[in-house]
Order: structure tokens, then C-alpha cells, then sequence
């Protein structure tokens, strides 16, 4: 055999020899938790949230055990049940808020690890320069309204 021929063999054996390793490799994706959405469900000055967390082929033993919630920079912390569902949700209430904080919140996979922040959003939502400004149209209203009558 030539040297031109040696080396067309040792290519293609290192072709084939690539091609049964990559073969056989298992990619693993970690199945990090997602928070998808923080929805305000706040009573007064409650503050109450929902959050939607997608969480892959949860288990007795994989599932989201700890919620975190940013409020303003305070953490706090909610144990959870273990879940079957994918995605679930989950209300979370967090005592009483004051004015309009930022909420950002993330879960923990009991195998994975934590999931990125999700956030932030602003409870409740319909802030106040808002709530102002459909009150004063409100009122704007009724009174041309009622000079009508």
C-alpha cells in the first residue's frame, strides 16, 4: 500500500471511529425550572401573587421545592409540595405590601438547581398616576353628564 492510500484509511477509519463516539453520546439538558409569569392577585394591602412555573417531568423526587420572591430587594421564602403538573401555579400571599414594590421571583428544582430571576413587575400593576387619571376622566364624565340631564 502507498502513502496516499495509508493516509485515505487512516481518515476514513478516523471518520467512522468519530461518527460510533457521536453516536453514542447522550446530550443532557438540564431541567432548570422557568418562571414564566408573576400575576398580582392582591387584596387591599395583602400582597398576593401567582406565579406559572414550567418545570419538565416532575417527580417524587424532582420537583420545585423552594420559591423565592424578591419584594424590593427583602427575599422571601416559600416551601412547596411536590408538584405533577407541567407547567402549575402556585399563589403565593405576601403579607402586607406598601405602595407600588418590585416583585421578581425564582424557583429551585430539588435536582437542578435554581432557575434566572423572572421579573421584575410592579404590584399592583395599575399604579398610581393610573388609578388617578381614570378617576379624573371618571369624574370628567359623570359631571358632563350630568350637566346634560
Amino acid at each position: 500500500m502507498n502513502v496516499r492510500g495509508s493516509a485515505k484509511l487512516t481518515a476514513v477509519t478516523a471518520v467512522l471511529l468519530l461518527m460510533v463516539v457521536l453516536g453514542n453520546l447522550k446530550i443532557a439538558a438540564a431541567n432548570v425550572p422557568n418562571v414564566l409569569q408573576i400575576e398580582d392577585i392582591s387584596e387591599g394591602s395583602t400582597g398576593k401573587i401567582k406565579l406559572q412555573i414550567k418545570h419538565l417531568n416532575p417527580g417524587a423526587g424532582h420537583y420545585i421545592d423552594i420559591v423565592e420572591v424578591d419584594v424590593n430587594g427583602q427575599v422571601k421564602k416559600f416551601d412547596l409540595q411536590p408538584q405533577s403538573a407541567d407547567p402549575f401555579t402556585v399563589e403565593l400571599n405576601l403579607g402586607q405590601i406598601e405602595g407600588r414594590p418590585n416583585i421578581k421571583a425564582r424557583a429551585h428544582c430539588s435536582v437542578h438547581g435554581w432557575s434566572d430571576w423572572f421579573g421584575p413587575v410592579q404590584i399592583p400593576e395599575f399604579a398610581e398616576v393610573g388609578m388617578t387619571v381614570f378617576l379624573a376622566l371618571a369624574a370628567s364624565f359623570l359631571l358632563i353628564r350630568a350637566k346634560r340631564n
